[in-house]
């Protein structure tokens, strides 16, 4: 199943530095940036301490154990043993379904 972007392209950290510094005139462009590592670096450090991080009226992100599994190299088509790691799985909120549905009466 192939995926096409709406708008042509995603987003970037620079998007959402000049995002943050465009909205918050007090700030420069150096702030806005320590902004968005600071929110970053939270993030990071919750999800590597096995917390979940809920945003509200934007989702949640959790880690979860994958367990191990049998698959197929896709080079060579041999099975192999993919042992147990950790995943992150995102869970979008309601409002924020609702947003992508084109519902904005739900949002906050």
């Amino acid at each position: 199943m192939s995926r096409k972007l709406l708008s042509g392209h995603g987003s970037t950290k620079a998007d959402l530095i000049d995002a943050v510094y465009r909205r918050h005139g007090a700030l420069t462009k150096n702030e806005a940036a320590e902004v968005v590592d600071a929110i970053f670096s939270t993030v990071k450090t919750s999800l590597q301490d096995g917390r979940s991080v809920r945003i509200r009226n934007f989702g949640a992100f959790e880690v979860i154990e994958r367990s191990g599994r049998t698959g197929v190299d896709p080079t060579s088509g041999e099975r192999i043993f993919i042992p147990a790691h950790n995943g992150l799985s995102f869970r979008p909120s309601r409002n924020l379904k609702s947003a992508l549905h084109g519902n904005k009466g739900n949002e906050s």
